[in-house]
């Protein structure tokens, strides 16, 4: 129950492409979030997994190089992102700080999950990262700690831009553009 709830308040506050201020945001939406092409990677998954779907076209949109995710993530993240991706594994923050040549000069994906972030490390993580990096975040809302850490994270000064799907947390920091926080409906 307390999960419908949850999920009731952020379709009442959350927004669509018509409610987006940003041209960056708003190309996002519109070209990635609510992109209706059949891209050639959706027949190796069920028909039904808008989760796995939506990984897909934002690997397609931004045409990531390389993407970092952590032992912990779910396989099936890591099955999707092989598909079309290189992928890196890592155990701890350091790991990707220790990865920084890979990092800060070409798109770069990295999925981090809320339950394995030392805050202690983070602010040097976004330090290495560059505009064209995209940190996500799954299960964002899975629990009310996790829910407190992504907004501990979407407040880190290096952040300017943070859009929250329900599900899935996206962090950018891109220094054109001031601090906005975005709650969109996929």
């Amino acid at each position: 129950m307390n999960r419908l709830v949850s999920y009731l308040k952020f379709w009442w506050h959350s927004k669509n492409e018509h409610g987006v201020h940003s041209p960056f945001v708003f190309k996002l939406v519109t070209k990635c979030f609510y992109d209706r092409t059949k891209h050639n990677a959706y027949p190796q998954i069920s028909k039904h997994d808008s989760i796995s779907k939506f990984l897909i076209r934002l690997g397609a949109y931004f045409k990531f190089e390389n993407c970092f995710t952590p032992e912990t993530i779910q396989p099936k993240f890591k099955h999707i992102l092989k598909l079309e991706h290189h992928i890196s594994v890592f155990k701890t923050i350091d790991d990707l700080i220790n990865a920084e040549p890979e990092i800060s000069k070409v798109p770069c994906l990295i999925l981090l999950d809320l339950k394995t972030i030392g805050s202690h490390s983070i602010s040097e993580l976004f330090q290495i990262c560059h505009k064209d990096s995209l940190i996500l975040t799954p299960s964002i809302r899975e629990t009310k700690n996790q829910f407190k850490r992504w907004n501990q994270l979407k407040s880190q000064p290096e952040v300017s831009v943070s859009i929250d799907t329900f599900y899935w947390g996206l962090l950018f920091l891109r220094t054109e553009q001031p601090k906005e926080h975005f709650t969109i409906r996929l």
